[in-house]
C-alpha cells in the first residue's frame, strides 16, 4: 500500500515539474516576442518622427494651395501678391 501511495506522490511531483517548465517556457517565449514589438513599435516611431507633414490650403475655388514650414517661407513675388 506504501509502495502505491509513493508511486502517486512521485508521479503527481512529476507532473507538476513537467507543467512548470512548460509553463516557464512559454513565458519566456512571450516575453521574448513583447519585447521584438517593442523594439519594433520604437523604430517605427523614431523613423517616423522626423517626417515633415503635409499642410494644405484651399481658397474658395476650391484651389488647394500647399503650404511651406515656417523655417522656408515663400518669399517669391508672384505668391507674395496673390
Amino acid at each position: 500500500m506504501t509502495a502505491g501511495f509513493l508511486d502517486q506522490v512521485k508521479s503527481r511531483k512529476f507532473f507538476y515539474r513537467n507543467l512548470y517548465r512548460k509553463e516557464l517556457v512559454f513565458l519566456i517565449a512571450m516575453l521574448a516576442m513583447m519585447l521584438m514589438w517593442i523594439g519594433l513599435i520604437m523604430m517605427v516611431a523614431i523613423n517616423h518622427m522626423h517626417t515633415v507633414p503635409y499642410f494644405y490650403a484651399t481658397g474658395s475655388d476650391g484651389k488647394l494651395t500647399p503650404l511651406k514650414a515656417m523655417s522656408q517661407p515663400n518669399n517669391a513675388a508672384k505668391a507674395m501678391l496673390e
